[in-house]
């Protein structure tokens, strides 16, 4: 039985121009042909599905069943507008280049992931390129020792260079045939961690190394050359045109390690990578493995407009890291002041905009950099001495003995004593202290002090100021650029004390060998007392010949 309707001259004119609306509105919003693309995917799978290895190294390989998918293209979808579009219907591909380099540190634009191999597009011959060791390593955990060296080294699996025709020919559709190319761009800017969390799961190696050198290459990436010392005392980078903000970081991906892998124990981890970079995102293995399964066929492909590649086992190929610091940030600071990139190098100002905002977070004031400038070309000294012991007594290793330790707290309750109102002492177990606390009491030191361990991180935090220093406690004999490198990176002094014996670099005989003796990480740690309060009076007064 026919349905009747019974419409009013209204319901007419409307259903006209809805009919008419529907017919313009494609056209007015993409200036071109609106048809439609529909694609089937089974259910089931196929009876024979393909094994495909997403990931192998010499100790273990990744199997993944790959099911091919039915797909049905019933049309052509309009170009993409221009600016932050996708890769659909391009001819060509954009082509790789490299923004900045060195060893562990690569700043790409345009490069692209496919089944975890990651692929330099280029006509380009290969030796314009920094050689693929110096960039990327096959991500194992870190043994030193000549087999596990030789199976850190990457593989074709690793890193491709390949044509720009060659990557249409794997990734590229029939676009007059209304296919889009097999591309998926991940827009924004990326950090991706190479490396497993044997480190990362520290507080000094995610914060003071990694972070460290993130900063640097970012930053540097966006300020242009000055060889002339006239900003090397700036605190802050000056965000306007000539000097605009580091380029914000939208996800940071942790590739080779689970959620708890990059977590230290205290949480600070967490706490820095949340307060520095409120706004980023954060991917671990899972979702890499997702990434290399939805490419696993190899025709398909992710493509990162900007991307930072990271890799610790290529930093100590490198010069800086392997041979003289051992400290992957120091291939990416070094390398980054030599080419007059850093501003504020002699006070660490190119670090400001993650201390201050770790700071910010933590309810400390903002800094007031008048107070701490003198004529723009030093810093002025605090209007009060704070230093803090930060005491290890209750841990279980790494601690001073008894005797050293009451030795050194009566001579520094001494020293206050004596100088008066504007000296203080803070003797603290960091363990009893919120994070909050504990980074506003490193905001305001002068003196940070403590036998070698993690708590010296700290020392990211702290102010810069003419007399800020770290104090490093080893057993005798012992010494490591782990406190020392970042100090000096970030325009602080750094002493190396044993018992009753210092030494600092560019004094007497300079900066110290690396060596753990045993009893490096032991619990009988020894120090003379008055030796550490003579030392730091002669600092804050400057009796130390070359500071």
């Amino acid at each position: 039985m026919p349905i009747r309707y019974n419409l009013s001259r209204r319901d007419i004119i409307l259903v006209l121009l809805g009919a008419v609306a529907v017919h313009l509105l494609p056209s007015s919003l993409h200036h071109g042909r609106q048809q439609l693309v529909v694609e089937t995917v089974c259910e089931q799978p196929p009876p024979n599905p393909i094994e495909k290895t997403v990931y192998r190294t010499k100790t273990a390989t990744k199997i993944a069943t790959v099911f091919q998918p039915t797909t049905t293209t019933v049309g052509v979808q309009a170009a993409p507008t221009a600016g932050k579009a996708p890769l659909d219907f391009v001819a060509s591909f954009p082509e790789t280049h490299i923004l900045s380099h060195f060893p562990g540190w690569t700043l790409f634009r345009d490069v692209y992931v496919s089944n975890g191999t990651f692929y330099i597009v280029s006509d380009q011959a290969v030796s314009e390129f920094p050689q693929i060791p110096l960039m990327i390593s096959t991500p194992l955990e870190a043994i030193n020792s000549p087999e596990n060296i030789e199976a850190r080294m990457p593989t074709k699996d690793t890193l491709q260079f390949i044509t720009p025709a060659e990557a249409v020919r794997r990734w590229g559709g029939n676009v007059r045939r209304g296919e889009k190319n097999r591309v998926l761009t991940v827009d924004g800017n990326t950090v991706l961690v190479n490396e497993p969390g044997q480190f990362l799961g520290h507080y000094y190696h995610l914060c003071a190394e990694l972070l460290i050198g993130v900063q640097a290459m970012l930053i540097g990436a966006v300020t242009p050359p000055s060889t002339d010392g006239s900003r090397d005392f700036d605190l802050m980078p000056k965000h306007d045109l000539a000097f605009p903000a580091p380029p914000f970081v939208d996800r940071f991906i942790f590739a080779r390690t689970n959620p708890n892998g990059w977590r230290d124990r205290p949480d600070f981890n967490v706490y820095f990578m949340r307060a520095a970079f409120p706004g980023t995102t954060i991917e671990e293995e899972n979702g890499w493995e997702d990434r290399m399964i939805m490419t696993a066929t190899g025709d398909r492909a992710w493509h990162f407009p900007r991307l930072l590649l990271t890799d610790r086992s290529a930093s100590h190929r490198g010069e800086i890291c392997g041979s003289r610091t051992q400290r992957i940030a120091a291939e990416a600071v070094e390398g980054m002041r030599k080419q007059g990139k850093l501003l504020g190098v002699r006070v660490g100002g190119w670090w400001a905009p993650v201390r201050e905002s770790i700071l910010r977070f933590a309810g400390v004031p903002p800094m007031d950099e008048t107070a701490m400038m003198v004529h723009n070309k030093a810093l002025a000294k605090p209007s009060k001495i704070v230093i803090t012991y930060l005491s290890r007594q209750s841990t279980p290793r790494r601690h001073l003995t008894r005797e050293a330790h009451l030795s050194l707290v009566d001579a520094l309750e001494t020293l206050v004593k004596r100088k008066g109102p504007n000296w203080q002492l803070n003797i603290v177990e960091a363990e009893r202290l919120t994070k909050d606390e504990q980074i506003k009491l490193a905001a305001r030191t002068t003196v940070l002090l403590g036998v070698h361990g993690n708590g010296l991180t700290h020392l990211i935090s702290m102010r810069p100021n003419a007399l800020s220093t770290v104090i490093e406690m080893f057993y005798p004999g012992g010494f490591t650029h782990d406190y020392q490198w970042p100090t000096h990176a970030l325009g602080m002094r750094h002493f190396a004390v044993w018992n009753d014996t210092w030494r600092t670099e560019g004094v007497g005989e300079g900066k110290p060998r690396v060596d753990y003796p045993e009893g490096f990480q032991g619990d009988y740690i020894p120090v003379h007392g008055p030796t550490v309060a003579d030392l730091i009076e002669d600092r804050v007064e400057g009796r130390i010949a070359g500071i």
